[in-house]
């Protein structure tokens, strides 16, 4: 049986939790970063190998010159370092967020793993989104959105850290609407 995405995010679903969230510079940071990079909470706060916290980002991760962190994931059983891209305004609010730490400090560990597992359903409730949103919803968001504006299949494997192309493809399911409209585009000029 096939993996099955979940009901995505809308971006006025997304832009409203975000709207909720801005109440609490971490918070929103935190969310911010997994909708506008795609990252995985496991590669933003770290993972729980051999009883303690590795990985996870950390200030000297962040290249804020060039607008990119480097991330860990898991692959083959291997964690690997993987570079990910930022957009402007969230490299403005992590350099202000990092400002007072050191290099070596992990960005994100004011708070626990299950609490940034909460994050998503806390801003949801309060925005009034009534879907059942969790931390990949953020990161199935980032993929969708970044497909249906036009990213290709392979930079968007890329983007994602997907080993495999046909996970990518879970996310860019296609729409009767997406084909009509992109057929709109091209046939009636």
């Amino acid at each position: 049986m096939p993996k099955r995405a979940p009901d995505p995010l809308t971006e006025d679903e997304l832009n409203r939790i975000l709207d909720a969230a801005i109440v609490n510079e971490r918070d929103y940071l935190i969310l911010r970063l997994l909708a506008r990079t795609g990252i995985r909470i496991g590669e933003l706060y770290g993972v729980y190998k051999e009883g303690r916290w590795v990985y996870g980002i950390q200030k000297k991760d962040i290249d804020f010159s060039n607008k990119r962190l480097w991330v860990y994931s898991l692959k083959q059983r291997k964690y690997v370092r993987r570079e990910v891209l930022v957009d402007d305004a969230t490299i403005v609010l992590l350099r202000r967020y990092t400002a007072n730490m050191k290099p070596d400090d992990y960005v994100f560990r004011s708070i626990s793993y299950r609490q940034i597992q909460r994050l998503p359903k806390k801003y949801a409730r309060l925005a009034g989104v009534e879907k059942n949103v969790s931390c990949h919803s953020f990161r199935h968001f980032f993929i969708t959105n970044s497909w249906r504006k036009g990213i290709d299949i392979a930079r968007l494997q890329y983007l994602a850290g997907h080993a495999d192309l046909k996970t990518t493809m879970i996310y860019t399911h296609v729409t009767t609407e997406d084909v009509e409209r992109k057929y709109r585009e091209i046939y009636d000029k």
